[in-house]
């Protein structure tokens, strides 16, 4: 508990001690009755009928699609509102639609470092990034490293594209389908609901290929934002004094501060750690990630992409600070009403670790929170296992940790609910209010979808779950298109894997394939791809600590990426030979960061030397990469001339108009950008 508040806690001063922790209990606010307690036939309609607009989307766009460069690109043709509409929508995933609203409850406004980020990365997005990427014309990002570079560091930069994405799918998949299925209170496994979701997003990108992938995200991203307003809304009508008593909550708690500026390697959301970490994992998506990056090449012209980009900072100013707002109410409406709390988020529960007797002391983490897993029936506190648990003196009372000794004290002689102000802490009281509650690790992330479910009306809960569906479905979706984009242009385009196949079932020599033949590869490839992220997330759906996992894989893979790609665009000096050398360490370098910190969390190394927070795996892992792919220009590869770097650096020759283009006359427009015809010439 002490490492849970922090020896210096600005409300209390103090470190905490089971001992001076009280139970206190207090006259509960009046509430609106719920008027749902679980999911209607409304709710499931709605999810349904979501899931059946999807497909529809598919359907419309079906055949029309000609050639790779329409099924992938949609011929460049789309506008800047379709385009900044789906990049929001693309950028926020179930695991964060959940996950931040998580973070607000423990950390408050803390957490507007991410909104702020979009905002400082736009001069180096619109001014260099965009006129380079739109003018090269590019299917795929990594072509860039190759011209930049060479073949080798396009396919290791292609390949380490494709694990990352393909793993990452895996959890954006499994992430709501678990939040349905806490919501809906199911007693299921979750692979129907897995495969569900991953068959319906596959089908629909399948069909409708870029343009059904941005239409969809577009009607996702208008449901996510009202499924924002329609939560607030409830949060408010369940509270008495409403967006009031949210501020007044969140002040007595200590969340309104927008920074901290004490230093701290292992907290995620001091300034220092947390503003450099955002900045850079934010601008890895624009820079080095071909999901977001194929938005700005499928647009008609650079100055679309530019303004896709604006408009997709302007939705995620109203969409990030909403979902930090969502952490802020659940905070005052669980504060105001605890017996809404769910028993195991509060429960002291001992976990068997010692066979020989009964442990007064829950097993914890590094940070001192309770470990919980909510899956396993075993840690599972509800009125059917209670006296099960009693029995087996399990449950612990949460001041003493001795072991309680009679179920029917804690639950409710009418109902039989468990009484969750029986076994819940609270920090000391201030000025005669009641103390914060203390929960188990992970918990505040399960609070939303819980929310939903049971405190919602009828048609709003399915509403939102179904935007929560619709936040992973445009990250999945995106997903699927830019790893087929990549295998059909960097492996089978550049290298030649799969022609031969290609042309003899066509019966054609391999020289004459066309974009038009590519699509009977792309397509199927859509569905092979799709099928094997479904088969991914039920192996993810094994692993506890998904939303940790995921934040590792993108700290692995997206920082030495970033950096190689940083180290084109802005520096003449830097060799192919040390960009890729320096990809390669820095992979290595990231994965022994987070590896390291594994071992600390799980106590095989002392925490107090070796634990430091995820946050600064990005950080370091940008740094090094940047720092040893520089150094190693000076001793390892050739130098490229001025001459072939104009047009893919900074500052030399006009961005994204290679010399080979400036020479050639130009015929109509000068403005016009190269087509593809003159490119490949």
């Amino acid at each position: 508990l002490a490492a849970r508040l922090g020896k210096n806690n600005a409300c209390h001063n103090c470190e905490l001690s089971p001992r001076n922790v009280t139970y206190t209990t207090f006259p509960f606010r009046a509430t609106r009755p719920p008027m749902l307690a679980t999911l209607s036939s409304i709710d499931y309609g709605v999810i349904l009928f979501y899931l059946a607009s999807m497909l529809g989307l598919g359907v419309y766009f079906a055949g029309t699609q000609k050639d790779t460069q329409e099924f992938f690109l949609a011929s460049r043709s789309l506008g800047w509102f379709p385009l900044g509409m789906s990049l929001m929508a693309t950028l926020i995933s179930a695991l964060t639609y959940t996950g931040l609203p998580g973070q607000a409850y423990e950390h408050g406004l803390k957490c507007l470092v991410i909104p702020l980020s979009f905002w400082l990365i736009l001069p180096i997005t619109v001014g260099v990034v965009l006129p380079i990427y739109r003018g090269l014309g590019l299917y795929s990002l990594y072509e860039y490293l190759e011209l930049r570079f060479d073949s080798q560091t396009r396919l290791i930069g292609s390949f380490i594209f494709v694990v990352w994405r393909l793993l990452w799918l895996g959890g954006v998949i499994y992430a709501p389908c678990r939040a349905l299925i806490i919501s809906a209170g199911w007693e299921m496994p979750d692979w129907p609901l897995l495969v569900l979701l991953g068959v319906v997003t596959t089908l629909y990108t399948f069909l409708g290929g870029m343009k059904a992938v941005v239409w969809t995200d577009v009607v996702q991203g208008f449901a996510m934002l009202g499924g924002i307003v329609v939560v607030v809304v409830g949060v408010w009508m369940g509270l008495s004094g409403g967006p009031a008593r949210v501020t007044e909550v969140a002040a007595e708690f200590h969340r309104l501060p927008i920074a901290d500026f004490r230093f701290s390697w292992t907290d995620k959301w001091c300034l220092w750690a947390a503003l450099p970490h955002w900045f850079l994992a934010n601008l890895s998506f624009y820079v080095a990630d071909q999901i977001t990056s194929q938005r700005f090449l499928s647009a008609k012209d650079v100055n679309a992409a530019r303004n896709s980009y604006l408009l997709n900072v302007l939705a995620l100013s109203f969409l990030l600070p909403g979902l930090i707002y969502i952490g802020l109410c659940l905070l005052a409406y669980y504060h105001d009403h605890p017996q809404h709390l769910e028993p195991q988020w509060v429960a002291s529960l001992d976990n068997r670790s010692n066979p020989q007797g009964i442990s007064k002391q829950p097993a914890r983490n590094a940070a001192g929170k309770p470990l919980l897993d909510d899956r396993n029936p075993d840690q599972i506190v509800n009125g059917k296992n209670i006296h099960e648990l009693v029995k087996e003196r399990r449950l612990l009372q949460p001041n003493t940790r001795d072991p309680f000794t009679s179920a029917d004290e804690l639950l409710d002689p009418h109902t039989g609910q468990v009484l969750v102000e029986k076994l819940l802490m609270r920090t000391p009281a201030h000025d005669g209010a009641p103390g914060e509650v203390l929960l188990r690790a992970g918990a505040p992330e399960k609070m939303l979808p819980l929310f939903i479910a049971k405190h919602l009306p009828w048609g709003m809960a399915g509403l939102i779950l179904a935007a929560l569906m619709a936040a992973s479905m445009s990250s999945i979706d995106s997903g699927l298109n830019s790893i087929c984009t990549l295998l059909i242009m960097d492996f089978h385009r550049r290298y030649g894997f799969g022609r031969k196949w290609l042309a003899d079932r066509l019966k054609k020599r391999p020289e004459d394939l066309n974009e038009a033949d590519e699509l009977r590869l792309a397509q199927p490839m859509t569905l092979l791809v799709g099928l094997a992220a479904t088969a991914f997330s039920l192996l993810v759906a094994q692993i506890n600590d998904i939303f940790s996992i995921m934040v590792g894989v993108a700290n692995t893979f997206g920082a030495p990426l970033l950096a190689v790609f940083l180290l084109g665009i802005f520096t003449r000096r830097c060799t192919a030979a040390a960009a890729l050398a320096a990809m390669i360490l820095g992979m290595i370098f990231t994965v022994g960061m987070t590896a390291i910190n594994k071992l600390a969390t799980s106590g095989a190394l002392d925490p107090r030397i070796w634990l430091i927070g995820d946050v600064w795996t990005v950080t370091f892992g940008v740094v090094f990469t940047l720092v040893v792919g520089y150094g190693l220009s000076f001793f390892i590869g050739r130098r490229k001339t001025t001459l072939e770097l104009r047009g893919l650096v900074y500052g030399v020759g006009h961005l994204g108009v290679l010399a080979v283009d400036e020479e050639m006359p130009l015929i109509g427009d000068p403005e016009a950008e190269p087509t593809d015809e003159i490119r490949w010439k």
